[in-house]
């Protein structure tokens, strides 16, 4: 009997232990309010990027919303090549910009990169149907020397 219950403690401990990895949320260092517009990029080859601008006030602070409650993970995943690259350039008020790429990892879960900040993360939601959500947006072809994130 004591075999048994030390065992199921043992399972219950690992358990556990795996869905410990910390979730937050995104901080931005910035408010909506200081957004002037949002660039959205979307690739898998950068050689045929294409781009989408983002105007509308309350389409930009839905953006930036999504992004301020999207749960995330400090945990290390590998890129696979060939998946979709969706990029996010916020031009600030101020005259700077802040980027937010995101590497399509699976059907709905990927990795954020945040470059100014040296940041990386994993996401389980599907940041990826954002380009879609705002296809309203007239869709541009653009160079990939313009694209967050590509030297």
């Amino acid at each position: 009997m004591r075999k048994l219950i030390l065992t199921l403690l043992t399972a219950m401990l690992c358990v556990s232990l795996i869905g410990c990895t910390k979730r937050f949320t995104l901080d931005l260092p910035f408010d909506a309010a200081d957004i002037t517009n949002v660039e959205m990029y979307l690739y898998s080859d950068p050689d045929s990027a294409e781009k989408r601008t983002m105007m509308d006030k309350e389409d930009i602070r839905e953006l930036y919303n999504y992004f301020s409650n999207l749960d995330v993970q400090s945990k290390e995943i590998k890129r696979v090549s060939g998946g979709k690259i969706l990029s996010f350039r916020f031009h600030l008020s101020d005259g700077t910009d802040y980027e937010i790429i995101y590497y399509a990892q699976a059907v709905k879960s990927g990795s954020l990169s945040i470059p100014s900040e040296q940041l990386n993360y994993f996401t389980s939601a599907d940041v990826g149907a954002l380009w879609t959500q705002y296809q309203q947006y007239p869709t541009v072809s653009v160079n990939k020397s313009e694209l967050p994130g590509v030297e």
